[in-house]
């Protein structure tokens, strides 16, 4: 799971991203257009400090002990973590035992290879060094520079620590497992889309006419299935990506839309320019959650047998009280869901289907999910 992005009032937040700066990527970062992959890469780069990786990891903690449980609870032989981000809700460990194939997919590319180098080692009551992947059996799968010779129990000889900007072994060089994939995990639309707006936006004369054209991209797109066979996953986990749609790709838009006009044309005309803007942001998010659903339930087996744990974001707080709203268009996100799979609330969720986390200047209230695939026909 990636770093998440700070939710607000729903009317408010469309307000402010047609006249704040750059949408909080900096007054100097974006000189240029520039394409959706670099944009994504940036935004990672953004995130990746010390204190980013402990803050999720604390908010995210729930999350890691419901796919804990679920591991235990089901013991698949395959596994698809999609949206992994920098793996601050997985619990790599248990994840990798008993020769699993695992699939970890995001569209940062480096994002989940971080993650594994930063959960790598432990300690001991001795206070040594325990590699993960020096402990296995088949070492030479996971680390291209495993030796198969021990320094001490816990680590090869290849093994030399590094301290920043997390603990890891130097000589880390991801193998053949897990299987790390970059791809599109909406099955296209926000990658057939950003390429489409970068386009089009360019012979826009007004911004009224960027949010029109904007809206007609999203009619059409091209499908990018993820690259997993059908039926074959017997766990997949989804944390707290449905409510990341309700920021991209339209804050890919957004930052183009200030390279292109000015901040006083944005705000003079305002009124015009937010019916738009809600009609697009709906728009995307309505067309990521739908092909994310499908995928989801695309992949994973119809068996009876095999689960789906997804996690959404329902309410946020109002920075500085104890006050909630609804995030924007999560119904649409429940109603998706409930196309294609049975909801389950069961011990593998700990008996908690809501929870708190804190993350950015509000709490967040989550709803965990142990997902059901229905069997149904032409979904794809």
């Amino acid at each position: 799971m990636g770093l998440s992005r700070q939710l607000e009032n729903p009317v408010e937040k469309l307000r402010k991203s047609l006249v704040s700066p750059k949408s909080g990527f900096g007054q100097n970062t974006l000189e240029k257009s520039f394409f959706w992959n670099n944009y994504i890469s940036a935004s990672g780069e953004n995130s990746f400090t010390r204190e980013g990786f402990c803050a999720c990891e604390k908010a995210f903690a729930e999350h890691k002990q419901n796919i804990s449980r679920l591991i235990l609870a089901l013991a698949p032989d395959n596994i698809a973590i999609l949206g992994a981000g920098y793996l601050n809700d997985i619990p790599l460990a248990d994840l990798l035992e008993a020769g699993r194939t695992v699939y970890l997919m995001d569209w940062q590319e480096q994002a989940p290879k971080v993650g594994v180098s930063r959960l790598l080692l432990r300690k001991d009551q001795q206070n040594n060094y325990n590699c993960l992947f020096c402990k296995m059996s088949t070492g030479a799968e996971f680390c291209r520079n495993f030796t198969g010779e021990f320094k001490s129990e816990g680590v090869c000889t290849a093994f030399e620590p590094l301290q920043d900007p997390f603990v890891t072994c130097k000589h880390y060089e991801p193998a053949v497992e897990p299987k790390f994939v970059k791809a599109d995990i909406t099955g296209g639309v926000a990658g057939s889309f950003a390429a489409k707006i970068e386009k089009q936006i360019k012979s826009c004369k007004t911004a009224k006419d960027a949010f029109i054209k904007a809206i007609a991209c999203t009619e059409n797109y091209h499908y990018s299935p993820i690259p997993i066979e059908d039926d074959s996953m017997d766990l997949v986990t989804s944390s707290m990506i449905l409510s990341q749609f309700d920021f991209e790709p339209y804050t890919y838009f957004s930052t183009l839309l200030e390279q292109h006009f000015t901040r006083e044309e944005l705000i003079k005309h305002e009124s015009k320019l937010i019916p738009l803007m809600e009609k697009l942001r709906t728009r995307l998010f309505t067309l990521q959650a739908e092909t994310h659903v499908r995928e989801t339930h695309r992949i994973v087996k119809k068996d009876g047998k095999a689960r789906v744990y997804l996690s959404a974001e329902l309410f946020r707080s109002y920075p500085g009280t104890d006050n909630f709203f609804l995030v924007q268009d999560m119904s649409i996100a429940l109603q998706t869901l409930d196309k294609y799979f049975y909801f389950k609330f069961d011990e593998c969720l700990g008996g908690k289907a809501l929870s708190k986390s804190e993350l950015g200047q509000g709490v967040s209230i989550n709803q965990c999910y142990c997902l059901v695939p229905k069997a149904l026909t032409g979904c794809k």
